[in-house]
């Protein structure tokens, strides 16, 4: 597992498009969300430049992969027990997503406490092999989001599709807000015009979701969501000067625990 920050988009399929002119059509830069966030594969054009519309469509597909697991706890409750089910979810979900933001966390946790100084830390991320940091803290954040999904009561399904879409259109509103810490890689792939309008919009069509889906509780995770995403940006910003693709996928993985705790909480 590399920890270069342009990973993020190279292992998505057809990643080698990354490189191509924009389209123009806005429903393949739409399409190009679900490209970046899962293992779907898409047509050579959902691969191409990503734009301000590809980061508002970062809602609407990770609804979509939680629609995916709202729809695999709907058929295997009469089957499996909780806990189970709960582990075979989460399985899911970093199968869809080709484990990419739990290597971005790992990496972001080798660099961000392993190196004396930016550069360091920047050069550990790059690195292919996971440190002591990275496996701890995976491990950590795993277990509290697998904790929280077997701890969801009521509306099992329509708390996963909001979870799940919170946590990727958090990541949108990093990738609209921070600044990358490289000249390459995914932050500087999205400093594209008008990229925090298309981060708040997917903020909120996400939010939108939640609170429809999961009441009040779904209002207070859109702000368990935003707090997880400034506050790794900000820790990356005085580590390493900037964000890293890794950060982002960083981003995902600590807001969905924190989201499916804040719709677990009793």
């Amino acid at each position: 597992m590399g920890r270069s920050s342009s990973r993020w988009p190279e292992r998505r399929p057809g990643a080698l498009a990354i490189s191509t002119p924009a389209p123009r059509n806005p429903a393949w830069e739409a399409l190009g969300a679900l490209g970046l966030l899962s293992v779907v594969p898409l047509p050579r054009r959902a691969h191409a430049l990503p734009t301000a519309v590809t980061l508002a469509a970062f809602a609407p597909a990770g609804l979509l992969l939680g629609g995916v697991l709202g729809g695999l706890e709907v058929a295997l409750a009469p089957v499996l027990p909780v806990a189970a089910r709960s582990a075979v979810l989460l399985a899911a979900l970093v199968a869809l997503s080709g484990a990419i933001h739990l290597d971005g966390l790992m990496d972001s946790a080798d660099g961000l406490f392993g190196g004396r100084d930016a550069a360091r830390r920047l050069e550990i991320m790059r690195d292919s092999r996971v440190g002591g940091y990275g496996v701890a803290v995976a491990l950590a954040v795993v277990l509290v989001e697998y904790s929280a999904i077997a701890s969801l009561v009521a509306q099992r399904p329509l708390a996963l599709i909001a979870a799940v879409g919170l946590s990727r259109a958090a990541s949108a509103f990093a990738l609209g807000v921070a600044r990358p810490a490289r000249s390459d890689g995914l932050g500087s792939v999205f400093a594209v015009p008008r990229r925090a309008v298309g981060g708040v919009i997917a903020v909120v069509i996400a939010g939108g979701a939640a609170v429809a889906l999961t009441g009040s509780r779904g209002a207070a995770a859109i702000a368990v969501a935003q707090a997880v995403s400034l506050a790794v940006v900000a820790v990356f910003r005085r580590r390493v000067g900037g964000m890293t693709g890794d950060g982002f996928g960083a981003v995902v993985e600590l807001a969905l625990a924190g989201v499916l705790l804040c719709l677990a909480a009793r």
